[in-house]
């Protein structure tokens, strides 16, 4: 929508330099007679070093400009990582749903007085203890707030899709008008070239005319200061012309382009009565189309999707987790019998006699650690459980939340209403210009018509002798000023039907 708004400033900036170049030649009709002959020397020669500066030029098309543009654009590149940047967001909220698990393994180091963790007892040794532990969990239910999410950050991928198409667009545009600003300059600086010619000859003629004593002196200079004013109109539409090319070159942002010569394309000549499709029918085919209505209607919905996330805020989660862990510690060794031992448990009377109560015990040695792996084995524990996670009070935090999602959504039903009263104005604004711009057009052809049968009459009659040269060159003017002014608005009008084809969905090919 703002591609009109771009387009339209282009524009002005076109007439603009076009109004100014007539305000010079004006101003130049004014300077005095020997000034002009002077000037006339020194534009002659910048004119041919203009013209002829045209060395290491790249030559493209349409297409090609269009897509090298499309390829370096910044604002193009940014929107399409942006893309990427959602479509990530879609996958995370996709692999959200998958379980969670996670793993520790702890080594501590104890010294001097240390607590044995299998006897529970405190040794005066040296002890280090390793343990593992697994933990998984998975969410069960979550008041669809998963769901919802995913739904959501994939309308948002596509909003984003649309954004970009209309960036891209956006710059087609822009390479288009640029393209027939070069066509159009070319067209201007060919027709103050062939003024110039006209000139040349008529001053030729002239000359020979002074010589042989039928026109004044005067006449000579009279000419020679037309000339004048004309090479500074060459110069001033050279100009124009590097100009409209370094818009173009600036558009590519391509380093290794430092010059351009576009090819010449087919344009057609401007029909009368001006765009064939009425404003509503441009305007119901565009709703349906453009991608900044279409993104604008996708952020509506995923401001649903928002207001869905936010009510999960008040529904119970369940989750489902296990557990499982093992131990390894220094402290934990081996023992092998190793002989026996007679230990006097006291003496029993029995009868009279004393009996001693000696019992046999068999001793126990140290025969190193027990195993990394059978030490895990032997304390290995696990089990599951379900969480239940009820919210009861949130000090207002959900409805908080509820209530702003409800007003994203509200802002995204006014862009959308915003979108399509910005896309009807543009189109209703760029059916109009069109409009003018072919009566314009049409008004042009007649005059150029008109004026060129005038000016015939009016050489021959100068060469007569029958009229002035102040006569003379006031048609000559006016001729040159009219197919300038029939150049402009041809083109002015092909634009302005390209912006129409644009908003029907035609591609913007001629």
């Amino acid at each position: 929508m703002r591609d009109s708004r771009l387009s339209q400033t282009f524009l002005n900036q076109k007439l603009s330099v076009v109004t100014l170049n007539h305000q010079m030649t004006n101003a130049m009709n004014r300077i005095p007679l020997f000034l002009l002959l002077i000037i006339s020397l020194a534009f002659h020669s910048k004119a041919q070093n203009a013209v002829q500066a045209s060395g290491n030029e790249t030559k493209l098309g349409l297409q090609e400009a269009v897509n090298i543009a499309l390829k370096n654009n910044i604002s193009v590149k940014q929107s399409d990582n942006q893309v990427l940047l959602n479509a990530l967001l879609l996958n995370q909220a996709k692999f959200n749903q998958l379980p969670n698990a996670s793993g520790t393994i702890s080594e501590y180091f104890n010294f001097g007085r240390s607590l044995d963790p299998f006897t529970n007892t405190y040794v005066a040794r040296n002890i280090n203890y390793n343990q593992i532990n697994l933990t998984a969990n998975v969410t069960i239910y979550n008041g669809l707030q998963l769901k919802n999410t995913i739904a959501q950050n994939d309308i948002l991928l596509k909003a984003t899709q649309f954004d970009l198409q209309a960036m891209k667009e956006n710059i087609s545009l822009q390479v288009v008008l640029a393209y027939l600003n070069i066509m159009n300059a070319e067209d201007q600086l060919s027709i103050s070239q062939t003024q110039t010619a006209v000139t040349q000859l008529q001053i030729d003629k002239t000359n020979k005319l002074v010589k042989a004593g039928s026109l004044a002196q005067s006449n000579l200079f009279d000419l020679k200061a037309q000339l004048a004013t004309e090479e500074a109109t060459v110069i001033n539409n050279q100009s124009t012309l590097d100009l409209a090319k370094l818009t173009l070159i600036q558009l590519l942002n391509d380093r290794t382009v430092t010059s351009v010569k576009v090819e010449r394309i087919s344009v057609p000549t401007p029909a009368t009565g001006g765009y064939e499709v009425s404003i509503d029918k441009i305007y119901e085919v565009a709703e349906e189309s453009q991608p900044t209505v279409k993104a604008a209607d996708l952020r509506i919905k995923g401001a649903d999707k928002s207001i869905e996330v936010a009510k999960s805020g008040f529904l119970p989660i369940i989750t489902a987790n296990a557990n499982f862990g093992a131990n390894q510690s220094n402290a934990q060794k081996n023992y092998i019998a190793n002989g026996t031992t007679q230990q006097n448990l006291g003496i029993v009377t029995f009868n009279g006699q004393d009996i001693p109560l000696i019992v046999s015990q068999t001793k126990y040695a140290e025969n190193g650690t027990i195993s990394y792996f059978d030490q895990l084995s032997n304390t290995a524990n696990y089990g599951f459980g379900i969480n239940a996670f009820i919210p009861i009070f949130s000090k207002f935090n959900n409805k908080t939340l509820v209530t702003r999602a409800k007003i994203q959504k509200e802002n995204a039903n006014l862009n959308a209403q915003q979108a399509r009263l910005t896309l009807r104005q543009n189109i209703e604004t760029a059916y109009t210009n069109l409009t003018n711009s072919a009566k314009r057009y049409d008004a042009f052809v007649v005059q150029v018509a008109a004026l060129e049968e005038s000016f015939r009459a009016a050489e021959s009659r100068f060469n007569a002798g029958a009229i002035d040269f102040v006569s003379y060159s006031l048609q000559k003017t006016n001729l040159d000023k009219a197919k300038g002014n029939l150049v402009q608005a041809k083109y002015d009008f092909i634009f302005r039907t390209k912006i129409l084809d644009y908003y029907q969905n035609k591609p913007l090919t001629f």
